[in-house]
């Protein structure tokens, strides 16, 4: 007797698509909260800049920067269960892309306590220091990926780096704002919507 035929894929391969399948979605998933997250940050440095500026009667960092980050954990956290997506603060398996992200949180949170907590930074060394390092990260980031958008971000992340060096400290908010807007969004956006096409 001949074997059956049938039209079903192996064990194997069938294991294989939904690796490769999984996979997109979770790149998926996380430059879309990336890009999200970019957005967020750049609304609050925004947001806190014009308020500075224009002399808003708005306590700024609780119905800017609490509320929205508040909000948007939560929204964060529903969002990745929806996907079925798990982020771990802790990854089994060692990779780059962790330890570079780890190190510019931390290097990000030194600044943040020197600049606020010691007084040893002012204004926009602190905002210049702060985009140098994320335009680092943008351009590891290229590097991982292989893509051009966040070389491009790494640019404009510098760029506005020497801007807020040279501006006055009343507009660090702003050039963070800005750099958040144009250096990661927008680039992330656009790595967000070629990921997707992959999919179709």
């Amino acid at each position: 007797m001949s074997p059956s035929v049938t039209s079903l894929p192996s064990a194997h391969d069938a294991e294989l698509s939904l690796s490769v399948e999984r996979a997109y979605r979770e790149a998926l998933v996380t430059d879309c909260l990336g890009t999200i997250w970019s957005l967020i940050a750049a609304k609050c440095f925004l947001a806190q800049w014009a308020i500075d500026q224009y002399a808003i009667p708005v306590r700024g960092l609780f119905f800017v920067w609490t509320l929205t980050l508040v909000m948007a954990v939560m929204a964060s956290l529903y969002y990745l269960h929806a996907h079925r997506v798990k982020l771990y603060l802790l990854p089994t398996h060692f990779r780059v892309n962790t330890a570079l992200l780890a190190g510019l949180a931390v290097a990000l949170s030194f600044i943040t306590y020197a600049h606020f907590a010691l007084g040893l930074l002012a204004a926009p060394m602190a905002a210049a220091l702060a985009c140098v390092l994320l335009g680092s990260w943008s351009l590891a980031r290229a590097a991982l990926r292989r893509c051009w958008e966040p070389f491009l971000g790494a640019l404009l992340w510098w760029g506005f780096a020497g801007t807020a060096l040279r501006a006055p400290a009343d507009q660090s908010m702003l050039w963070l704002g800005c750099g958040f807007l144009f250096g990661q969004a927008l680039p992330g956006l656009s790595v967000a919507s070629r990921t997707a096409s992959r999919r179709v």
